[in-house]
C-alpha cells in the first residue's frame, strides 16, 4: 500500500508541474494589464505589432458588427486587383433587401429597384453599421452569401487565425440571417474572435489599405435613401465627435450584441506612435459611452506606464560565405525607423547578431536587404509581438560586393562554415 501511495504521490507531483509548466508557457507579456470594464482588451503598436496592453486577449468572444472589417478588407483587395472600383454599381438581391429593412437590427434600408456604388455600401456598412449593406458587398464580390462566409474564413486562415466559423458577413446571429442562415447551426451561433486576433485583422486592414481611413474617420456621410433622396448617416464611433478624449481617433469600428454588450476597435496615436485598441464586452448592447470611455482609460494607463525607445540607425558587418573580399566580410546598415514601447523603469534595447536570409544573389548591390536584426528589450514585459518575442528589423548591405570564386567558397564551406552567417 505504501508503494502504491508513493507512486500516486509522484504521479500527482509530475502532473502538477506539467500543468504549471504549460501555464507558464502560455503567459503573454504586456506593459500593462489594463484596469477597465471589459471582458477582453488589447492595445498594439500598429507598425511593429508590439503588444502594449492585454486583458484576456486570447479568449474568443462574439464580435458582432466588427465582422464588417473583414468585408471591407475583401472589398479593398478586389479594388486593388482592379476587379471593381468604388464607383462600381451593384444591385441588391431581394433577400438582402429584406434583411436591410428589418427594424430589430441595425440597418440602412436598401432597395431592389436602384443600384448602389461600392463606396455607398461601404459607408453604409462602416459608419452606421448597416447589416444589409455589408451582406450586399460580400455578395457583390464573391457571388453569394455562402461564398462570402467562406472567403472570410480563408482570409483569417491566411493570417494564421485558424478554426473560425463565420455565420454572418455582417456579424448578425445565425438566426438573424433569415433565408441565408446556416441550417446546421443554432440560431444563437455567432462570429467569434479574440481581442488579439481582432488587433491583427485591424492592423492588416489599416496597413494594407490606408485609404480606408477616408471612410472610417468620417463622423457622418450623406447618402441616398430608397427613394433616391439624400439624407445623413452617423458614425457609431462616439470618439470621433461626441466623447471628449485627449486622443484623436481615425476609426475604426463598433460592434454590439446581446451576448457580449459593447465592442470597439479604435486607431489613434500615443507618444507619437500609431496604435490599435480593442475592447470587447464593455457596457451593454445599447450603451453608447462605456466602451469608448474604457478605451480612453486604457490608453491613459498605458501612457502613464510607458516610454519610447528609438531603434537608432546603425552600421555593422556580416560574414557571408559567398562574398568576395577578406573573410567574406560585408558592411551592413540598418536605416529603418522603428520605436519600441518600454516600461518607464530603466530599460535598454537588446540586439541579436544579424540573421542572414537564404539564397542571396550576387553581385550584391548597396542598399540590398541581406537579413534582419532581432531586437527586443531588457524588460520581458515589453517583449511580446503579434508574431513572436522580438521585432525583426531589416538589415541592408552598405557596399557593393561581388561573389567569390568556387574554390574560396568551397574552402570556407568545408573548414570554416561555423564562422559565417550564411551558406
Amino acid at each position: 500500500m505504501q508503494l502504491k501511495t508513493f507512486k500516486q504521490f509522484i504521479l500527482s507531483l509530475f502532473a502538477f508541474f506539467t500543468v504549471f509548466s504549460i501555464n507558464v508557457l502560455k503567459v503573454k507579456a504586456a506593459i500593462i494589464t489594463p484596469s477597465i470594464k471589459a471582458k477582453g482588451a488589447i492595445v498594439i503598436d500598429e507598425k511593429t505589432g508590439q503588444i502594449l496592453a492585454s486583458k484576456n486577449a486570447d479568449k474568443r468572444y462574439p464580435i458582432a458588427s466588427i465582422s464588417k472589417l473583414l468585408i471591407a478588407y475583401l472589398v479593398e483587395k478586389r479594388i486593388k486587383e482592379n476587379k471593381i472600383s468604388l464607383n462600381t454599381k451593384v444591385k441588391v438581391p431581394s433577400g438582402i433587401v429584406a434583411i436591410s429593412q428589418e427594424t430589430t437590427i441595425t440597418n440602412v434600408p436598401l432597395s431592389a429597384t436602384r443600384s448602389y456604388t461600392i463606396k455607398e455600401l461601404l459607408e453604409d456598412a462602416l459608419l452606421p453599421s448597416g447589416n444589409g449593406a455589408a451582406i450586399a458587398l460580400g455578395e457583390a464580390i464573391t457571388g453569394s452569401v455562402s461564398k462570402t462566409k467562406t472567403a472570410m474564413e480563408k482570409l483569417l486562415s491566411s493570417w494564421n487565425i485558424k478554426g473560425v466559423k463565420i455565420y454572418s458577413p455582417a456579424g448578425l446571429t445565425n438566426g438573424e440571417m433569415g433565408t441565408y442562415k446556416d441550417k446546421s447551426a443554432s440560431n444563437d451561433a455567432e462570429n467569434k474572435l479574440s481581442a488579439k486576433e481582432l488587433a491583427e485583422v485591424s492592423r492588416h486592414l489599416m496597413l494594407d489599405f490606408p485609404s480606408i481611413r477616408k471612410i472610417t474617420d468620417k463622423s457622418s456621410a450623406v447618402v441616398s435613401s430608397t427613394s433616391g433622396s439624400s439624407y445623413t448617416i452617423e458614425n457609431t464611433n462616439q470618439l470621433l465627435k461626441n466623447i471628449k478624449s485627449p486622443y484623436k481617433f481615425t476609426g475604426i469600428k463598433t460592434g454590439s450584441a446581446e451576448s457580449i454588450g459593447g465592442n470597439f476597435i479604435g486607431e489613434t496615436r500615443i507618444k507619437g506612435q500609431k496604435v490599435i485598441t480593442v475592447v470587447l464586452g464593455s457596457g451593454s448592447m445599447s450603451d453608447e459611452s462605456t466602451r469608448f470611455i474604457q478605451t480612453v482609460s486604457m490608453l491613459s494607463q498605458l501612457n502613464k506606464a510607458s516610454s519610447i525607445k528609438k531603434i537608432a540607425k546603425s552600421e555593422g558587418s556580416a560574414k557571408l560565405i559567398a562574398a568576395a573580399g577578406k573573410n567574406g566580410k560585408v558592411k551592413t546598415i540598418n536605416s529603418y525607423r522603428y520605436s519600441l514601447f518600454v516600461p518607464k523603469k530603466k530599460t535598454s534595447l537588446v540586439y541579436s547578431s544579424i540573421k542572414v536570409k537564404k539564397n542571396i544573389s550576387y553581385p550584391l548591390s548597396k542598399g540590398k536587404m541581406i537579413g534582419y536584426d532581432e531586437v527586443k528589450t531588457s524588460s520581458n514585459l515589453a517583449n511580446d509581438f503579434l508574431y513572436g518575442k522580438y521585432l525583426s528589423v531589416k538589415v541592408d548591405s552598405n557596399e557593393r560586393v561581388k561573389e567569390t570564386n568556387f574554390i574560396v567558397r568551397a574552402w570556407r564551406q568545408l573548414f570554416f562554415s561555423k564562422s559565417f552567417q550564411t551558406n
